[in-house]
C-alpha cells in the first residue's frame, strides 16, 4: 500500500470513529450544550480531514486551503452558537 493510501484509509477510519461518537454523545449526553459543543468540534475535525486528504488541498495554493479551512470552522461554530443561544 502506498502511503497516500494509508494515510487515506486512517482517515476514512477517523471520521468512521468521530460518526459514531457522535451517534453515542447524542443518546448518552444529557445538556444539549455540551452534545451540540462536541458534534461541532467533531463537523470541525471531520471537515479538516476532508479539506486535507480526500480533496487533496494540503498541497493546494494557500488561499484555497485557508479558504475550505475557515468555511468548515466558522460556519460549524456559527451554527452550533446560533442553537446554543437560542
Amino acid at each position: 500500500m502506498s502511503a497516500l493510501t494509508i494515510k487515506a484509509t486512517n482517515s476514512w477510519l477517523i471520521l468512521i470513529s468521530l460518526t459514531l461518537l457522535s451517534l453515542a454523545v447524542s443518546e448518552w449526553v444529557e445538556n444539549p450544550a455540551m452534545m451540540i459543543l462536541f458534534v461541532v468540534l467533531a463537523v470541525i475535525i471531520k471537515g479538516r480531514s476532508i479539506v486535507d486528504i480526500f480533496m487533496g488541498l494540503n498541497t493546494a495554493p494557500v488561499v484555497w486551503r485557508r479558504l475550505l479551512l475557515s468555511y468548515v470552522i466558522v460556519v460549524p461554530a456559527i451554527i452550533g452558537a446560533v442553537i446554543v443561544w437560542l
